[in-house]
């Protein structure tokens, strides 16, 4: 089955609690708010290329649209 993670941006609790109600029951979704505080890391990190890809893309999401949709790999 295919996951995906919604994150919302800190401060946008509306958008939060809405996503929470519409895609209740939805197993393949996980909604999580972005609890990260302070600088974000940038360079090599930990985890591959791949991985570090897709949340270099969340992080800028995050700052342009206030959220951010991202695909987990099969488990």
């Amino acid at each position: 089955m295919r996951r995906y993670r919604f994150i919302v941006a800190r401060g946008n609790e509306a958008l939060y609690e809405h996503l929470i109600r519409s895609l209740a029951g939805l197993e393949e979704i996980e909604i999580i708010m972005d609890r990260r505080e302070g600088k974000r890391r940038h360079g090599g990190g930990s985890g591959p290329p791949s991985e570090r890809r897709v949340l270099n893309r969340a992080d800028d999401d995050l700052k342009k649209y206030g959220w951010a949709f991202v695909k987990l790999e099969r488990e």
